[in-house]
């Protein structure tokens, strides 16, 4: 039996297929988060009476400040937004790969050979 102990272990592709639809998860996860936050300093926006700012740096209004922090999550909505659409394209096209049946097999007699190689523990 060939040594295939230096070759790596190829991955499955539909096990990455699947890990590419959890990052977009987490993705949409972080988006719905971030659309929660903007909601809630939109309701701080709408009340700056009810707010203050700290004097420990430049002095700032708190709408300015409010509209600093929106400012902030729009733009990382936006970015966010494109890493889901190339996270969604590259699942499509990660739908399409498989390992051939040799492949397959030679993958299969790697991880066998890998379990003959592990010491065994006896008590």
């Amino acid at each position: 039996m060939p040594d295939n102990s230096n070759e790596p272990l190829l991955p499955i592709p539909s096990d990455l297929y699947s890990d590419i639809a959890d990052a977009v998860d987490k993705v949409q996860d972080l988006r719905r988060t971030l659309k929660d936050l903007r909601d809630s300093y939109e309701v701080l926006d709408r009340s700056p009476e009810a707010l203050r700012v700290d004097n420990l740096g430049d002095p700032i209004e708190q709408l300015e400040l409010t509209n600093r922090v929106l400012g902030a999550l729009h733009t990382a909505d936006a970015r966010l937004s494109l890493t889901d659409e190339a996270l969604n394209r590259a699942h499509r096209a990660a739908s399409r790969l498989s390992l051939t049946d040799a492949a397959a097999d030679h993958r299969e007699n790697q991880l066998t050979e890998q379990q003959q190689r592990r010491p065994r523990r006896t008590r």
